[in-house]
């Protein structure tokens, strides 16, 4: 297998997903960002980008959904190398869904991995993590935004839009916020001038309350390969994390992490 169709892997994942989308409804759409590449990584080099889209359950019942997508550059990588979590944001920077942080449980070259779906209309962006092992633990990153899809509803031909007035205003944040813990927090957006992401990341819950994940909840620091299996998911797991208030102490909610993966074929050297 070429490097043409290594890239591939993702339509070739998605394929049956897709061709089933598009028989069954005009309306479906998707976009994706551009690829964010890595230099090498213990030896491997990678790339992945933030993707969001409609995808329809039948029944006329649609669903904007993020997903991520990974891909090392030099074909397989060992078991554990490489970890995508997908992240599904609002037009004023709130995370409103997420995957668990994947990692390969098997030797691969690419894979693709979910947010779940939301019903309901609004203006949503993809923003995906990736952490890749560099031998004494796990070098992280964060993905291109991708592109603001506007969806009004069930049978509603989203329209795609580049930004908004908030987004660009949380891409030029130059510090966060600090409560009154000592934490740092806001829209995980605003890494990208700020250089990291907040203590306490803007999040609506799955009671609809706004308020804030923690980083760490989010995506729990691992140290090696072991212990980044350990914590893997598989297809429908579900991993709730608390809600807090500002203060990063208070609990006012819950928010589910949800998964379903898609691994790709093995693909040797080239």
């Amino acid at each position: 297998m070429n490097k043409t169709q290594l890239t591939k892997i993702r339509n070739i994942i998605m394929g049956g997903v897709l061709s089933t989308l598009l028989l069954a409804t005009p309306a479906f759409a998707y976009t994706s960002s551009d690829f964010y590449e890595t230099p090498k990584i213990k030896g491997y080099s990678y790339k992945f980008d933030s993707g969001v889209g409609i995808r329809n359950l039948g029944y006329g019942v649609e669903k904007v959904e993020a997903d991520a997508y990974v891909e090392c550059l030099q074909g397989n990588v060992p078991i554990g190398y490489m970890g995508l979590q997908a992240r599904l944001y609002t037009q004023y920077g709130d995370l409103v869904s997420a995957s668990s942080m994947i990692y390969n449980d098997d030797k691969l070259a690419g894979f693709v991995v979910y947010a779940p779906g939301l019903r309901g209309g609004g203006k949503y962006y993809a923003q995906s993590r990736a952490e890749f092992y560099n031998g004494d633990g796990y070098t992280k990153y964060t993905g291109y935004k991708s592109p603001i899809f506007t969806f009004e509803g069930d049978k509603t031909l989203p329209k795609k839009m580049e930004t908004t007035r908030e987004i660009e205003e949380l891409m030029n944040k130059t510090e966060y916020s600090v409560n009154k813990n000592g934490e740092t927090y806001g829209s995980a957006l605003s890494e990208y001038t700020i250089g990291e992401e907040p203590d306490l990341i803007s999040a609506i819950g799955t009671n609809g309350v706004e308020g804030y994940v923690k980083a760490d909840d989010l995506t729990p620091k691992v140290s090696s390969v072991e212990e980044a299996l350990e914590l893997n998911e598989t297809n429908d797991d579900v991993r709730t994390i608390p809600l807090y208030d500002v203060d990063g102490s208070t609990v006012i909610g819950e928010f589910d992490l949800v998964t379903e993966v898609e691994y790709g074929p093995r693909v040797e050297k080239h």
